[in-house]
């Protein structure tokens, strides 16, 4: 029980779970009572389906009777789960410490137009305490909403796009216009495509918050924007974000970055930049942290100051020539400093990488 602790009146918030149960004879000498707080008004929840609506799709709460209660002791053993509007009032129990969970609607996996509401809270009773809780209301999950430019759909046409977080995936098709709701975490956009998954982006999401992503595709030398709006209940957060520098690698001053390279799998002898940032990689890691302990290859990112696996490509190191040059192993200086290779463009590692090195400079 990891919640704050309360006595008294207790502020919970609302939304998600199960079936119906009730303990037999609950028995004991304290009781809870429960009542809904003036953020379940109509004036309120009417406020939240309509900021829905303005900014992707309109949204419709279930009545707060079918909202679903759960009430669980200290030993994790349910008290009560069931609906909101069927609970005993007031429940009786035993002295003792209690989680409590009020959820508008069960939501066990990622889903289209499906905002959660809710709030999780433990409460402590004594011997014949009578305990009031007032649930009120926020957004648990978060959402994410793509739209794709004309030049993502040309260059992905066909592609499969996928949403994924914690073990859980959602297909998002180039023809989907509403918001995929997941839990809070790293949400994942990947393409597929001739049997080939790339990534995409990936963006940390907090519980409110409501993202929508402008995918696209660069000609030319351009910037990713930014924006964040805050309202009362939720963060609507607004980013375009291009894909690729519009460089041809044909030189070193030419030279694609590491957004570039999902871009461009199986081009050959093409110069890419970035700043060596770690090494010893695999499909999930990456070390950005020395000692090392592999000389065959590095890992690249667009910035310096990356620290995920998905903002970092592998380098190849298959000559003697240019792992004695570059392998962080006996280099371990070199972190940091901006690296302009030559190679191939393959999947490396799980990821687009650089494979079969055959020149480099260093910036």
């Amino acid at each position: 029980m990891k919640q704050r602790l309360l006595k008294g009146t207790v502020l919970l918030f609302g939304a998600a779970m199960a079936l119906y149960s009730c303990r037999d004879g609950m028995k004991g000498s304290a009781f809870i009572s429960f009542r809904l707080s003036s953020d379940y008004s109509d004036f309120y929840t009417g406020r939240i389906s309509a900021g829905t609506l303005s900014k992707a799709e309109g949204i419709t709460l279930p009545d707060t009777g079918s909202f679903i209660l759960s009430v669980t002791d200290s030993d994790g053993e349910p008290v009560y789960n069931g609906p909101y509007g069927g609970r005993p009032e007031p429940m009786q129990v035993s002295s003792g410490a209690y989680d409590l969970s009020l959820r508008s609607e069960v939501f066990d996996t990622p889903a289209f137009s499906k905002p959660l509401f809710g709030d999780d809270r433990t409460v402590v009773l004594e011997d014949g305490q009578t305990l009031s809780v007032a649930f009120g209301c926020r957004q648990i999950n978060c959402g994410i909403r793509l739209l794709f430019s004309d030049s993502f759909r040309s260059r992905f046409e066909g592609a499969g796009i996928t949403i994924s977080s914690d073990g859980h995936s959602l297909p998002y098709p180039l023809e989907e216009t509403r918001t995929a709701y997941f839990m809070p975490g790293i949400l994942r956009v990947t393409a597929e495509q001739n049997g080939e998954e790339t990534p995409l982006l990936s963006r940390q999401l907090e519980a409110a918050d409501m993202m929508t992503v402008r995918l696209s595709v660069a000609d030319s030398y351009g910037e990713n924007t930014f924006s964040v709006e805050v309202d009362t209940s939720r963060n609507w957060i607004y980013e375009d974000f291009v894909l690729g520098s519009g460089n041809n690698g044909s030189s070193a001053d030419k030279a694609m970055t590491v957004a570039d390279l999902i871009l461009n799998m199986g081009a050959e002898d093409v110069w890419v930049a970035g700043y060596i940032v770690g090494g010893d990689m695999t499909t999930a890691n990456v070390k950005f942290e020395g000692p090392f302990s592999k000389t065959t290859h590095l890992a690249i990112a667009s910035s310096p100051e990356a620290s995920s696996r998905e903002e970092c490509a592998a380098v190849e190191l298959p000559s003697q020539k240019l792992r004695d040059a570059l392998n962080l192993v006996d280099n371990p200086g070199l972190i940091g400093k901006k690296l302009y290779v030559c190679g191939d463009i393959g999947n490396y590692f799980g990821y687009p990488g650089v494979k079969n090195a055959k020149e480099f400079v260093l910036e």
